[in-house]
């Protein structure tokens, strides 16, 4: 492990107790991001806990977190770490992390302000023994926190509602605005059973079939795994050349950027192992690229981005088809997990639904109050648009008219179960 970029974090507020009775203190500390690099005892602290937490997610590595502070942007509010101790001994801990977000990213219209806030890296809190009094009293601390430092929100992204944590959300956040800007989704994942062949056998002869038939459309095909940190500039340079293709970067902005922050983020992966991504190529011409990460446990679909001239070949599932394949052969991990948002390619190779959504908690203040209302009818008014679109039958027409710039599918005869499913890709 690489400790020289490590930065320190620096000892602020002494230990607040919280809990009298099993002596559960909360200490809420500066990350100092400013420091010469020497690493302190609360960075092993961190380390431990996540090396203990069976649930840990990749970007909760503390190595992680810190390349990624060393590159953000913003500048308010401060981040900080929050530690739960108990009996000298720390049960908990979770960083947080500024964000600032432009309202018309949120589904606004009309005038448009940012957003200073703080979001939960991983959102999640790592714990000792899933301490279920550490995981309430950090987020009781996390709230003061935001409302003491005078950031507009703390952002939870993609809790799923039927956990342990999104009832202490509930509890601990129930004075609070909770504002969930994309709804409530479903949410997808596979249990991988020990072999391919269990796995594919779940489909039908006919749609295997059209599986196999799609892909022969591409020609001779290549999967590049990649996993090594001497990978990741090459993996950058590739997937940055594809997503200037991509419907998502026309809709929503540069998905890979191929920047040091990326460089960086992605070499901490790479370099504690837990980096797994892919590029695939037609013909030896690159066509996609899936950023992936594999903790633990379970592998994790991050991001996926095609050329849009390929677009009516499904390349977005031919990829996934043979990602699928290639985690059979290497290091089979017990979950996939889709991560959040619904769509149709994600329910037709899942085994396992629940459901989450994007939670944001924000002082009841009076102008927050008009804020989440304006946007909240905005998104009530953009639901309306596109259920009179689909009643009109032009959803599929103006799904492929952003997403393929008006690329026609040519399709004339039934689709099956497998075309339905590249409407999601």
């Amino acid at each position: 492990m690489r400790t020289e970029n490590a930065m320190p974090i620096t000892r602020a507020q002494p230990p607040c107790p919280r809990t009298s009775e099993d002596a559960l203190h909360v200490a809420v500390e500066p990350i100092d991001t400013a420091g010469d690099g020497r690493l302190t005892r609360r960075y092993w602290d961190w380390r431990a806990l996540y090396d203990s937490d069976p649930a840990a997610y990749a970007f909760q590595h503390p190595d992680v977190v810190l390349a990624e502070l060393r590159h953000c942007r913003a500048t308010f509010p401060s981040p900080a770490l929050l530690i739960a101790e108990q009996h000298g001994r720390v049960v908990g801990l979770g960083a947080l992390v500024p964000k600032v977000v432009a309202t018309a990213r949120l589904g606004g219209v009309g005038l448009s302000w940012t957003w200073q806030g703080l979001r939960l890296a991983g959102n999640r809190w790592l714990l000792r023994d899933a301490n279920r009094a550490a995981e309430a009293a950090l987020t009781q601390a996390a709230l003061n926190y935001v409302r003491d430092s005078g950031a507009r929100f703390l952002l939870l992204e993609d809790l799923e509602v039927d956990t342990p944590f999104a009832e202490t959300v509930r509890t601990i956040g129930r004075e609070w605005l909770t504002w969930h800007h994309a709804g409530i989704q479903r949410r997808w994942r596979i249990q991988l059973p020990r072999t391919r062949t269990d796995y594919w056998e779940r489909f039908s002869k006919k749609t295997l079939s059209t599986m196999r038939r799609k892909l022969k459309k591409f020609g001779s095909t290549r999967l590049e795994r990649i996993t090594d940190i001497a990978q990741v500039p090459h993996f950058l340079e590739v997937a940055h050349a594809v997503s200037l293709q991509t419907w998502q970067t026309r809709q929503f902005g540069l998905r890979i950027r191929n920047d040091s922050a990326e460089l960086e983020v992605y070499s901490q992966l790479a370099q504690h192992g837990l980096l797994r991504s892919y590029l695939w190529y037609s013909n030896e011409q690159p066509v996609a690229f899936l950023v992936g990460i594999q903790d633990k446990t379970c592998f994790h679909y991050e991001e996926v981005g095609y050329a849009t001239p390929f677009a009516r070949f499904s390349p977005g599932q031919m990829l996934l088809v043979q990602v699928l394949d290639d985690l059979f052969a290497h290091q089979r991990p017990e979950w996939f997990d889709f991560g959040g948002g619904d769509a149709d390619y994600k329910q037709f190779f899942a085994t396992h639904e629940s459901r989450s959504g994007t939670v944001w908690l924000l002082p009841p203040t009076a102008v927050n109050r008009l804020a989440v209302g304006h946007l909240s009818s905005c998104r009530l008014a953009r639901q309306a648009a596109r259920c009179a679109i689909r009643l009109a039958g032009w959803a599929q027409r103006a799904r492929h008219w952003v997403r393929y710039s008006g690329t026609p599918t040519g399709r004339s005869s039934p689709r099956s179960a497998s075309d339905a499913a590249d409407d999601g890709d």
